[in-house]
Formats: C-alpha cells, structure tokens, sequence
C-alpha cells in the first residue's frame, strides 16, 4: 500500500466520485472533496470521517481554483467533475459549443484546474482525469471492440468538451510535465444514477408494475458497474506512483469497459432475472441499430484491471438496492 497523500476528487458528490472518496478514505488518504453541491447527498455517509474535507465550489470559476490550489497542497487529482449537453427537442441547430455548460465546465473548467495547479506554487499533483465513450461517433465506429487507437470522432458538444478536456490534459503533460493518466469509461451503473437505461430497467422492475418491458435487441452496449469504475482509478494512481519516469501519452490512455459487448435486450432480461419480476419483456428494434464495447486490453495489462461480470455487477446493484 502506498504512503497517505492528500487528494483532490473533482465530481465527488457523483455516481463514481463518492465510491472513490470512501475507498481513498478507507485506503488511508487525505480527502478533498469538491462539488457544486450544496448538500451533497451521496456523501452523506462520509461526512463525519475525521480525513475527509467537502469543498464546496465551481471548477468554472477561475478564482476559486485559483484559491483552492494556493491554500491545500495536493500530491495528486482525480479530475471527475463534468457537465452534460441535452439537446432541446425543438432547436433547429445545436448551440454555439461556448454557450454550453458542457464546454464551459468540461473544458474551460478543466483549464482553470490546471493552470491552478501550475499558479500554485507546490508544484504539479499526479493528475487522474476521466473521460468517456462519448469521444467516439457511436453509430459509426470503424472497429469493434473500440480500442484506445481509434480514432475518436465527436458528434455532438458533450463528446467534443470531453476530447478537449482530454487533449488539454495532453498538453499540460507534454508542455510542464504533467503525470498523468486518462481513463475512458462507457456507460456506468449503479446506485446513486437515477437516470440512464440500465436504472430505469431495474426501478420497473422493483416497481411491481405489471406492465411489459420494451427493449431494443438491435442495440448493445458496454455497461460497467460503478465500483468497477472507482477500482480502475485507484489501479491508475498506483500505476502513476510506480512509473515516475516520463511515459508517451499513448501508453496513458485507458478504455476502462466491462469487456462484455451486451444487448439492451438481454440487460432487460437479466435484470428480471435477479429482481424476480414476473413482467415480460417485449423486443422492439430501435429506429438506428448501434453497438459499443471498449476493448480493454491495455487496463487489464497495464493496470492489472479486473472488472466483475455484468451478471456480477448487477447482482450487487440489485441487492443493494433490495437491502
């Protein structure tokens, strides 16, 4: 185990961000955590331990990073905190990218992050940035599954603030010697994410309505349970503290998916399977056929990345939330 270092968690009040905080917690760490929250609920559980300081805070405003870099002294960043896009139904056009809060917090946030760091005079924390499939034009991959060497292809202001983010943590790697690793993640569950397909499956389910249950089987998807994503950020800060000397940015990059290229449809059907609900489920196609799964290789080698099985995943979730 490695000694205590002070750490900065962004997003900590998110799905993967308050597991992180309890496992950095637990792991003997000094824990900042940061979020725009101001009763952050999914740190509840955290709030009292004697390690753990709350920030509250906006990566978005450049004099509170500012402040928070001049007055704590980190050794290293998980950089979590992001902001979805979502499209207005009625818009003709998509907004001008600056005017997002995807861009405003995903990229400008990111730089006033880093150039915090730079200002702080404490010199660079190891930095752990997250990131997700997003960077990829989902319905027009070359290659499946999707490895780190595709070439990663936007379509919309979420997925092109996250590759900005991306290539602005490159820069600081390449241009001040920032350690640093990037960790892609693909659809991610588990409790604590009320929105998302894979939750809304479970909560009919547990509902007891009788009702059917509509799934595409023409779509697939790489869904990864949540502590999976918590555990890949820990193996990437212990990888970074044992490979101190300079490494190329390609070999910093990480596809942190379940391995597992599943239907919606046969989620559908294993989530019945475990919360016994008596429903059917109904196999409609949706309009556009699509599939995703990240090839994760290099974590599994690299950072010696094990994720549990979607059917081990899921019995966790379903438990838990079962009690």
């Amino acid at each position: 185990m490695m000694q205590p270092l002070s750490i900065l968690v962004t997003g900590a009040n998110g799905l993967i961000g308050h597991r992180l905080c309890r496992r950095l917690l637990e792991d003997g760490h000094m824990v900042a955590a940061l979020s725009r929250a101001e009763h952050p609920a999914l740190l509840k559980p955290l709030r009292e331990h004697g390690r753990l300081r709350l920030f509250r805070g906006d990566i978005t405003d450049r004099e509170f990073c500012r402040k928070l870099f001049r007055a704590n002294r980190f050794d290293a960043v998980f950089h979590l905190a992001v902001a979805r896009y979502f499209p207005d139904p009625a818009a003709q056009r998509l907004p001008a990218l600056e005017e997002t809060e995807a861009y405003r917090t995903n990229y400008e946030g990111t730089l006033n992050l880093f150039q915090a760091a730079l200002g702080s005079g404490f010199g660079l924390p190891v930095w752990v940035q997250g990131s997700a499939m997003m960077v990829y034009d989902i319905e027009h991959l070359e290659t499946m599954p999707v490895a780190e060497t595709h070439p990663a292809a936007p379509v919309e202001p979420n997925g092109f603030s996250v590759l900005l983010a991306e290539e602005a943590c490159r820069y600081f790697g390449r241009s001040a010697g920032l350690h640093d690793a990037i960790l892609r993640f693909p659809g991610v569950y588990g409790t604590g994410k009320e929105s998302g397909v894979i939750a809304k499956f479970v909560r009919h389910c547990l509902s007891g309505n009788p009702a059917p249950l509509e799934a595409p089987g023409n779509r697939t998807s790489d869904f990864l349970y949540a502590e999976d994503a918590a555990e890949a950020l820990l193996l990437a800060l212990s990888w970074l503290q044992a490979n101190s000397g300079e490494l190329p940015a390609a070999e910093r990059l990480f596809h942190i998916g379940s391995g597992e290229e599943v239907s919606v449809a046969e989620a559908a059907r294993l989530i019945r399977e475990l919360t016994g609900a008596n429903i059917d489920i109904v196999e409609r196609p949706a309009a556009v056929s699509r599939r995703f799964c990240f090839d994760n290789t290099r974590a599994r080698k690299v950072l010696g990345f094990r994720p549990r099985s979607l059917r081990e995943g899921m019995s966790e979730y379903v438990n838990e939330l079962m009690g």
